[in-house]
């Protein structure tokens, strides 16, 4: 990605830019259990290696504050940013734990391995993927008694909206800070499900995507407010992990369906676009598609040039990215041009203008083109699994 100190993420000095980290990878994540708001997860030695990595990164900005969730894994996480920035300056970002940031409550998933709740929750899991604005989870009556690890169903007598609720204190949390911090630069460490509402609630995204936004450990996601601050927010970049050396951020929910790497070009960048190949070589580019109109095809040319059996498609109608995306999410299938099995990843380039693709992401989210801050010639990378109708976006404004 370019670097995050480069005009393309020019701040107005009456904005308030707000940095978002999932922290490194902890103990449950590496285990592949749920975590929740539980606190018995830690990091590992690779969180904390690439939690460092972040805060080298992170000195380039003038953070003045950080806030985190008090939980074990996120206050570890920061420990390791301030290390890093202080190998630059003593002048360290004040840090406040905030409750309101803590990971979603999942009381009785917490602990669990992950293919334990989907064979034992079997019902509950789907609405959880599909539908997480209905989703509800039953909870013990005696909050004393212990949450983990146990598929015991006694005394479990209420229930609870775990999205829903979880958009609620982040929606609490914007109104109680944002007015403190106009013009300032915000660092907040915390969760993947916190963050995901963080970003939603600020870009008037609706609970029932809560998916649709994928969040890496020690991924890097940035939204501008504008001095009005109860007005949503613009999202310059999300879940960039161009710090820790990956190509493409690695796929959640399984290498089948697939994956769309979307280009908007306006051919006018040779030595982005040439990084950009470059980045792309070792990964399998199955098609590409384009539109002849935009004088896309240099550019096509240049990206796959290591690509020698992509197929190339070029179509004439000018809105055929959100056309073909709406085919894809209410079919929850594969282009008809191309055959795949369940357990086969298809990679397709898709080069486009700007403005296409920020229709195409804008109708993803559900969101108005405004909202949103495309950079030509860089990356957005978008999952459509197999078996599930939420696509995922993975990243934007990467490479």
């Amino acid at each position: 990605m370019p670097p995050l100190t480069t005009p393309d993420w020019k701040t107005s000095p009456s904005n308030t830019r707000v940095i978002l980290m999932r922290h490194g990878q902890s103990t449950y994540n590496a285990e592949k259990r749920h975590q929740g708001s539980s606190d018995n997860s830690v990091l590992t030695a690779k969180g904390r290696m690439t939690a460092y990595q972040t805060g080298l990164l992170l000195r380039e900005f003038n953070i003045n504050t950080l806030y985190l969730s008090p939980l074990q894994r996120t206050q570890e996480t920061a420990h390791e940013i301030l290390a890093a920035i202080a190998t630059e300056t003593d002048q360290l970002p004040t840090m406040i734990a905030d409750p309101a940031l803590k990971e979603i409550s999942l009381p009785l998933w917490e602990g669990l391995p992950y293919q334990v709740v989907r064979d034992h929750f079997a019902e509950d899991y789907r609405c959880w993927k599909e539908r997480p604005h209905e989703f509800q989870m039953r909870v013990d009556s005696d909050p004393n008694l212990p949450r983990t690890g146990s598929l015991t169903l006694t005394s479990l007598t209420k229930y609870h909206y775990p999205v829903l609720e979880l958009y609620d204190r982040v929606r609490q949390f914007w109104q109680e800070i944002l007015p403190h911090h106009v013009g300032k630069t915000l660092l907040i460490v915390s969760h993947a499900g916190t963050n995901r509402a963080l970003i939603s609630t600020a870009l008037g995204m609706s609970p029932n995507q809560f998916h649709t936004l994928q969040q890496s450990n020690c991924g890097i996601s940035i939204l501008q407010f504008p001095t009005a601050w109860n007005q949503p927010a613009h999202l310059d970049v999300i879940n960039s992990t161009d710090h820790l050396g990956d190509v493409l951020p690695k796929l959640k929910e399984g290498k089948q369906g697939l994956r769309l790497l979307i280009v908007p070009s306006n051919g006018t960048d040779p030595n982005r676009i040439r990084a950009l190949a470059n980045r792309l070589e070792s990964i399998k580019i199955d098609f590409s598609l384009s539109n002849d109109l935009d004088c896309s095809q240099p550019t096509v040319n240049q990206l796959l040039q290591s690509h020698s059996n992509a197929v190339q498609l070029q179509v004439l109608r000018e809105d055929f990215p959100q056309a073909w995306q709406q085919m894809l999410m209410s079919r929850r299938t594969q282009p008809p041009t191309v055959e795949a099995s369940e357990n086969q990843l298809l990679t397709a380039l898709v080069v486009v203008r700007e403005a296409i693709a920020l229709r195409m992401l804008s109708q993803l989210l559900d969101v108005q083109p405004q909202h949103l801050h495309l950079i030509p010639d860089t990356l957005s990378v978008i999952h459509y699994p197999q078996t599930l109708n939420t696509p995922v976006l993975q990243a934007m404004n990467v490479g």
